[in-house]
């Protein structure tokens, strides 16, 4: 400072760099193209890469629906053999040991005679209902 003193162009003190925003109304901005650590550097190579992969890949969007069909198709691929793990298994469980077991006409009349007592069941309890609402 004491050097460039002698040509009048340096501020001396806070209040003389005060006078001078007051005077002029703002304070320059001074605007430095070149990146000031690895965080610019690195956004500023980021923004170079997506305006060359936008501008210069004529083929993109091809690429992106091509990759998305790919995609597509093995989620279906694993839906269906996920699918068939799941029949298989229960193959598996439905003919393993007493699973094998055929029904009898014994079975089906027993079956018969619950659906019948069920039946019963419901109308007297609707009865139920019914009468205690006159």
């Amino acid at each position: 400072m004491q050097n460039k003193g002698e040509t009048g162009n340096v501020l001396d003190s806070i209040g003389e760099l005060v006078a001078m925003c007051e005077r002029d109304g703002f304070i320059a901005k001074y605007y430095v193209d070149e990146p000031k650590d690895k965080v610019d550097r690195t956004i500023q190579d980021l923004q170079t890469y997506t305006q060359t992969l936008v501008t210069e890949e004529a083929n993109l969007g091809n690429m992106i629906e091509a990759s998305l069909k790919r995609i597509e198709a093995d989620r279906e691929r694993e839906s269906q053999v996920d699918a068939d793990d799941i029949d298989d298994d229960l193959e598996e469980q439905m003919f393993s040991g007493d699973a094998k077991k055929v029904l009898l006409d014994e079975d089906y009349q027993e079956f018969e005679e619950f659906e019948e007592e069920e039946a019963a069941a419901d109308e007297r309890a609707l009865e139920e209902l019914i009468g205690g609402r006159k």
